[in-house]
């Protein structure tokens, strides 16, 4: 009966250590992509890129070395911390990883560039907050699509003007939240939930598919989402806020009949990473989609 009782009390002891066992740490990462004259690829899109590989060394650095993201294969050489030099990146963003959560910058990131032998090379240095991921999280499918004569594909291009639909469908009920990153602004666009709906909450269920911004889905959306830009080309982020648990919008002003509700691009980050820790079953997924104007390139 002793021993019974010391096994007991053993147990509860280790509760709390084992509800505390998720660290959060600061975490810091750098990271090299080289970029050849033959390479076809914009000096934006090296630049995000080179950011999020520093990313993912800051999290290999302070977890480990296995990291699940999409792992997209380019020409384009990478240099680790350890100046390992690999064939292809991940492309992760704020990407759920299988060993951490970034759950934000704690100093805005430093790129610098060099141009050497006819190659430039793009170094950036990122600082930030990580939190170890102890159990797996919801599995999100989701696609970004747009109209290709009369059927609809999955693409990370637009051209200026065309329409956003997002696919999307959760494996369980939940709550959900879509922003748009603009590179080239300083403010974050709130895609979901619609501007109509006032109550700061966007419930989905599980398993049901969903094709936002579409007039003609069920349930049917209050409005298209075309776009745009004014520059030869410019890289958006869409960024995906999941979680079985229920969570309000972030702070926003509210936008006339032409445009979307919108926040600081600061106050969004502060916001999500104050979200993500609070709620240790959030998903956050990025995908970046580049928008082509060429009438830009020619006024």
């Amino acid at each position: 009966m002793k021993n019974i009782m010391k096994t007991m009390l053993w147990i509860f002891l280790c509760l709390p250590l084992a509800a505390t066992a998720q660290q959060t740490v600061e975490v810091h990462g750098k990271a090299t992509y080289v970029v050849g004259e033959s390479d076809n690829i914009t000096l934006s899109e090296a630049k995000l890129r080179c950011i999020e590989w520093a990313k993912t060394d800051a999290i290999e650095q302070a977890f480990g070395k296995r990291i699940s993201s999409n792992i997209v294969d380019t020409n384009i050489s990478s240099v680790g911390s350890e100046g390992t030099v690999e064939s292809s990146y991940f492309w992760m963003s704020t990407e759920a990883m299988s060993l951490a959560d970034w759950l934000g910058d704690t100093r805005d990131p430093e790129i610098s560039v060099e141009f050497v032998r006819g190659e430039l090379f793009f170094t950036a240095e990122v600082w930030g907050k990580a939190r170890e991921i102890v159990q797996a999280k919801a599995d999100l499918k989701w696609k970004i699509l747009k109209e290709t004569g009369e059927r609809r594909t999955e693409t990370d291009t637009f051209a200026t003007g065309e329409r956003l639909y997002i696919d999307f469908r959760a494996p369980g009920d939940g709550y959900l939240a879509a922003y748009l990153i603009q590179s080239n602004s300083s403010k974050a666009t709130c895609l979901l939930p619609y501007r109509t709906d006032t109550s700061g909450r966007f419930k989905v269920k599980g398993g049901t598919r969903y094709t936002f911004f579409d007039k003609t889905a069920t349930p049917p959306a209050p409005y298209h989402i075309n776009l745009t830009t004014d520059q030869p080309f410019e890289m958006d982020g869409i960024v995906i806020v999941y979680s079985p648990n229920a969570f309000t919008k972030a702070g926003d002003s509210t936008g006339d009949a032409r445009h979307l509700n919108t926040l600081d691009a600061r106050d969004f980050r502060n916001w999500l990473k104050k979200t993500q820790l609070a709620d240790r079953e959030m998903v956050v997924e990025t995908r970046w989609v580049k928008i082509n104007n060429p009438k830009a390139e020619t006024e």
